[in-house]
């Protein structure tokens, strides 16, 4: 399945530690449980894929609040292409297939953004405490803990590329458990510079027992009642010079990693989605690449710029020696297409002799 090439990367792909910016795939199919395949069964599974579908493309819940929107979930099945049914573990699933263009259009008609394939990636460092023996640990790229299964799974559903470190000798030689524990987001960021990520997300989760750093002995205390745990899960937030933190808690702790996963997808979109309110439809602006001096290179930014979700059209308006000027028609503001273009590894913003951005919007190609 291709579904796996987001989740579960190779270990190549580790080795090379160029993570960045993905390509996410299959935005537009989905997955969902089914209990028979009778017609009314598959309705409502169409239903439920069609919801899955739109939050992945508008990359926020708030869609499925639009009544635009609820009406036409209601004729889901005219919106799929093909469908297929699956059996895993025992579980039959609806597997289903949308039309994008008609989807594309749908978010757009009811008035929001639709947030295109390349989105940012993300590093997850979580450290979990087992509430039997306070023992705390980091979760890797390579465990097979249920913790990992239901990020993975929440990641997949939202159409997000949240990766897990690795854990080997280099990592664990910058950080350790208590430096998560302890909420240090900034030595975790610099810790992460080798996966080259976009954002970091640095979380906790443990029962609560009022203090998480109390003893163990309080821990097996509520263990051994019976006592139905609580348990909480604090989460910091980096992205550039941005940070943010917040605290969750829940009965269990799938629910708290389902709704990390939810809240970093819905806080990712706010920013790299188009934003259509205040964005005028059509307006054009002039990029310059500085080092375009032969013609795959050309062709190779034209595609480029031409794949970036806000782009509605590329020209080439001059070129001279080897700098070459395009004409970029949005469908967003100039900011959407500068967020789009941050998730461009090839695209390097030219800076002056400070290290700041020239005030014209001039690019170099990196190989």
């Amino acid at each position: 399945m291709k579904k796996v090439w987001l989740l579960c990367i190779g270990c190549l792909y580790w080795v090379a530690l160029t993570v960045q910016a993905a390509m996410v795939p299959n935005l537009y199919d989905a997955r969902v449980p089914i209990a028979q395949q009778s017609p009314k069964a598959q309705q409502q599974a169409s239903r439920d894929a069609m919801r899955q579908v739109l939050v992945k493309v508008r990359g926020n819940r708030d869609i499925l609040d639009s009544q635009i929107i609820r009406n036409k979930v209601d004729d889901a099945q005219s919106f799929i292409r093909q469908y297929r049914f699956d059996n895993r573990e025992g579980q039959s699933y609806f597997v289903a297939t949308f039309d994008n263009e008609r989807i594309d259009e749908l978010v757009r008609s009811a008035g929001f953004p639709v947030w295109g394939s390349r989105r940012p990636s993300s590093l997850l460092w979580l450290a979990v405490e087992n509430p039997q023996n306070g023992e705390r640990s980091l979760l890797s790229e390579q465990s097979s803990s249920d913790h990992r299964k239901q990020i993975l799974d929440t990641v997949q559903m939202r159409g997000i590329a949240v990766h897990l470190p690795i854990l080997d000798l280099d990592d664990l030689s910058k950080i350790g458990v208590y430096d998560v524990w302890g909420r240090f987001i900034d030595s975790v960021v610099d810790a992460s510079s080798r996966y080259q990520v976009e954002a970091v997300l640095l979380a906790r989760l443990y029962v609560n027992r009022g203090n998480p750093e109390a003893e163990n002995a309080q821990v097996d205390s509520v263990v051994n009642s019976g006592q139905t745990m609580t348990w909480q899960l604090d989460w910091n937030f980096a992205l550039g010079q941005d940070r943010d933190a917040g605290s969750l808690t829940a009965d269990n702790p799938e629910q708290l990693l389902t709704a990390l996963m939810d809240l970093h997808a819905d806080k990712l979109a706010l920013r790299y989605a188009i934003n259509n309110e205040g964005a005028v439809q059509g307006n054009v602006v002039l990029l310059q690449f500085n080092n375009i001096n032969d013609l795959s290179l050309y062709v190779e930014v034209s595609k480029l710029l031409s794949s970036l979700s806000v782009v509605s059209q590329v020209n080439l308006v001059k070129q001279q020696d080897a700098i070459s000027t395009f004409a970029v028609r949005l469908l967003g503001s100039e900011q959407d297409l500068l967020n789009a273009i941050s998730l461009e590894r090839h695209f390097q913003r030219q800076t002056d002799q400070f290290g700041q951005p020239v005030d014209t919007l001039q690019y170099n190609w990196v190989p």
